[in-house]
């Protein structure tokens, strides 16, 4: 995304504003590039200014009260962050990396409000975003604290299946490291869980890329009806039989 006029319009955040509310934003932003892996964004960045990833992938992370850093979001193309920081005016504690090289739009939380007030479209479309990111922590967080692994491998992909954008791509769970931070766990331990489901012709897995071959199977893992082994698929044979 090259951050033309056209492809702004196609933003969440921007979909359905006036053409001057447009303008407004395109000639208060400032464009930034971090140019390879390992930039930071400092807190002090995430408290004061909203963002819009054009290009790249970016995670935000919190140091934790043990000195370890925690997973917040893993962001990428088209993806707006530090809405809560706008809206609530608190000071934000997390900081981001790039993981990658990377262009990014941001405006002062101030000259962002302002054109929110004077754009109910805008404003609306800010309150959508939040409600969508407050559901995507909520399902996170059900998903951390499952104590079935296989079930929670299953339902993170499920999630990841049912909101990507193009339906007919594989599901990209690269890096492997982070989507297993995302859920609490190893990286072996998801690995492993994904060579299971493999074994058990539920899904392809390619170097990070996974395919669901029965989604049925796949919702029965995760709803604990079924291990990634296939047991409940064996006993529920021997049933019928």
């Amino acid at each position: 995304m090259s951050g033309s006029v056209g492809e702004l319009t196609q933003l969440p955040l921007l979909k359905g504003v006036s053409p001057t509310t447009l303008q407004s934003v395109i000639e208060t932003a400032k464009r930034r590039y971090l140019p390879k892996r390992g930039v930071m964004l400092s807190s002090e960045d995430l408290s004061q200014r909203l963002f819009v990833l054009l290009e790249g992938q970016i995670k935000v992370l919190r140091p934790s009260v043990g000195g370890d850093e925690s997973l917040q979001q893993r962001l990428g193309e088209g993806d707006v962050f530090c809405l809560v920081s706008m809206v609530s005016g608190a000071h934000c504690g997390s900081y981001g990396e790039s993981m990658e090289a990377c262009t990014l739009l941001s405006w002062p939380h101030r000259v962002f409000i302002e054109l929110m007030e004077k754009d109910r479209s805008l404003h609306v479309n800010v309150l959508n975003l939040l409600a969508q990111q407050v559901e995507v922590e909520r399902h996170k967080r059900c998903l951390s604290q499952c104590s079935n692994v296989g079930a929670k491998v299953a339902g993170y992909l499920l999630y990841l299946d049912e909101t990507r954008c193009c339906r007919s791509e594989s599901i990209d769970v690269r890096p492997i490291t982070l989507s297993a931070q995302e859920l609490g766990m190893a990286r072996e331990t998801m690995s492993r869980t994904f060579s299971a489901f493999e074994r058990s012709g539920i899904v392809q897995c390619c170097r990070g890329l996974v395919k669901i071959h029965d989604h049925e199977r796949l919702q029965m893992i995760a709803d604990g009806m079924e291990c990634e082994c296939g047991c409940g698929a064996e006993q529920r044979k021997a049933l019928s039989s």
